[in-house]
């Protein structure tokens, strides 16, 4: 049976600005290593007063004072889950989920039904393990899923790309399309979309060494864009894979019905940030974190040689973002086009309004905060209803008795 938890959010004028802060101190931690604690400082877009409960153990009926226009109701549609890590709606109306040991499911959105359809030879070791999910475009005749994993290389770890085709009830042997794209216990990225242009779309982090994220010759720190079948896609910007650089460990992908291409990606200790990825776009990781706004000299220096892509938001402290959707639907239509973000650390859902050109966020605004503990992705359904994976088993959380779960939310 369902649990059922109220989230009862007072009504009051939105007021909540996106505001870009740079913490004075140098923490060099991400925020994917840190779990949330009650002294842990709040993010600049946190409400002024919220009750708050128990990392993974929500209270029964929670107020927050949000700015939101009507009460939201957040149930568990599925628990008992290990780690899941991406939430993916398919083709045929089922939630895919991929969990970080491996295990992919098929989850009725419905009733919270289920089925395991096949698992990959993922190495699970710190952040690394199977991570994202996508599916061909023509799945009625090429039932193609694909999937990002980590493995093992002799003592290192590395990350690939693999596909495999999918029966009506399981998942046949993984075919590789793409490996030995450099991974680490942190920093491997890896979310997966399909554009429009049918060309597949790839995070990867920079395996925890900066240096990787500008080696144009490194898959590393990268948006890769690749064929249907794993190849580098025609004209490329620098005639390889690679569609972008610069990048630290982005975890969140998503297309806007705007065209833009948009990721999540994680601080060092300050500046989480929300991007939209530009062919051949320079990222400014490691040298620029967020914006160029002269935080030291390095960085001016950088921003002043480089013609460097900014971030349209930040988080300092860092939250730890991960995952990305957009919001369409007609439950809230005053949402419509505006981006959702979760976070690990700050066990955030964030709403982020976007400029008619996508260029600029307008408004920032905090749906959940804390309540449920680590959120690693967020998922649009076709309706507008919006289901979240909690992350309180990788290790960094402090888990509930039904976790990690599924929620969904709705007016």
């Amino acid at each position: 049976m369902k649990a059922r938890v109220l989230v009862l959010i007072a009504a009051v004028a939105l007021g909540g600005v996106a505001l870009w802060l740079r913490a004075a101190s140098g923490a060099q931690r991400s925020a994917e290593t840190r779990a949330p604690t009650p002294s842990q400082p709040a993010t600049a877009d946190r409400p002024a007063t919220a009750e708050t409960a128990t990392a993974g153990q929500p209270s029964a009926a929670t107020r927050l004072t949000l700015g939101l226009p009507r009460p939201l109701e957040v149930e568990t549609l599925v628990g008992g889950l290990d780690t899941p890590w991406d939430l993916a709606w398919g083709p045929d109306d089922a939630i895919w989920v991929s969990e970080r040991s491996g295990t992919i499911s098929r989850v009725d959105p419905t009733t919270g039904e289920r089925w395991m359809v096949g698992e990959v030879d993922a190495h699970e070791r710190g952040e690394a393990g199977l991570m994202g999910l996508a599916f061909h475009p023509d799945f009625a005749t090429a039932p193609w899923v694909y999937a990002a994993h980590s493995y093992r290389a002799g003592r290192s770890i590395q990350n690939r790309l693999v596909r495999m085709r999918f029966d009506g009830t399981s998942l046949g042997e993984a075919e590789v399309l793409l490996d030995e794209i450099p991974g680490q216990g942190n920093h491997n990225g890896s979310r997966l979309a399909i554009g429009a242009d049918r060309l597949l779309y790839m995070t990867t982090g920079d395996a925890s060494e900066g240096s990787n994220a500008h080696d144009l010759g490194s898959l590393a720190g990268k948006i890769l864009r690749l064929t249907l079948e794993g190849r580098p896609a025609p004209d490329g910007p620098f005639g390889s894979a690679v569609f972008s650089f610069g990048h630290r460990n982005p975890q969140g992908l998503v297309f806007h019905p705007n065209g833009g291409l948009y990721s999540a990606e994680h601080g060092p200790g300050t500046d989480d940030e929300i991007n939209r990825i530009r062919a051949g776009g320079d990222y400014g990781w490691p040298e620029v974190r967020g914006v160029c706004d002269g935080a030291s000299r390095e960085e001016e220096r950088y921003c002043r040689e480089h013609d460097v892509i900014e971030a349209l938001a930040t988080w300092t402290p860092t939250v730890g973002l991960a995952g990305l959707d957009v919001y369409t639907g007609s439950l809230m239509p005053e949402w419509e086009g505006s981006l959702l973000a979760t976070s690990l650390n700050g066990g955030g859902l964030y709403r982020l309004e976007l400029s008619e050109d996508g260029e600029t966020v307008v408004e920032r605004t905090t749906i959940i905060r804390g309540q449920y503990g680590r959120l690693r992705d967020v998922l649009v359904g076709p309706g507008g209803e919006i289901y979240v994976a909690t992350s309180n088993r990788d290790g960094r959380g402090r888990p509930a008795s039904d976790d990690d779960r599924i929620l969904v939310i709705r007016p």
